[in-house]
């Protein structure tokens, strides 16, 4: 499957089969780096290509329904590349220490991200609201992206 999809400039993400009758073989797919989204053009493209292999191949005994899909708008982050992919989006993130920490994803590399206070309405501003927050990804317990409704600072 991994040719099917990096022959589309995609990244395999995650392979699940499922335990449902009939059973779904849910294949996830992302841009490989960088910023943006993915085109639906490309993920059916892609369905299209790991359908015709698996068709060949018979892998599966049976009926099965296979889902070609993107992470989605709000993904949890759970490696270096997930975080570099959302750089400038909010994201919401518990340490390993508990601590729940909200921001705008300014920078990510291979060992730690760098958040933005979220720009809030006057009166919920806080004290020292506008210092940069540096995590290490090691003490990352969860971590998610979150979608952005209105405009920024209102």
């Amino acid at each position: 499957m991994a040719p099917c999809v990096s022959n589309h400039d995609l990244f395999l993400e995650k392979v699940v089969l499922t335990h449902a009758n009939p059973p779904l073989l849910r294949i996830t797919v992302d841009l490989p780096s960088g910023t943006g989204s993915i085109d639906s053009q490309a993920v059916d493209a892609v369905a299209r290509d790991i359908s015709e292999v698996l068709d060949d191949a018979d892998p599966i005994a049976g009926r099965y329904t296979l889902e070609v899909t993107s992470p989605g708008a709000e993904r949890k982050l759970t490696t270096a590349r997930h975080f570099e992919r959302v750089v400038g989006q909010p994201v919401e993130i518990t340490t390993v220490d508990k601590q729940k920490l909200r921001g705008r994803l300014i920078a990510a590399d291979e060992t730690r991200i760098v958040l933005a206070p979220l720009k809030l309405r006057r009166k919920e501003q806080a004290e020292g609201s506008d210092v940069n927050t540096v995590v290490e990804l090691d003490n990352i317990a969860k971590a998610r992206s979150r979608v952005e409704f209105g405009s920024q600072g209102e």
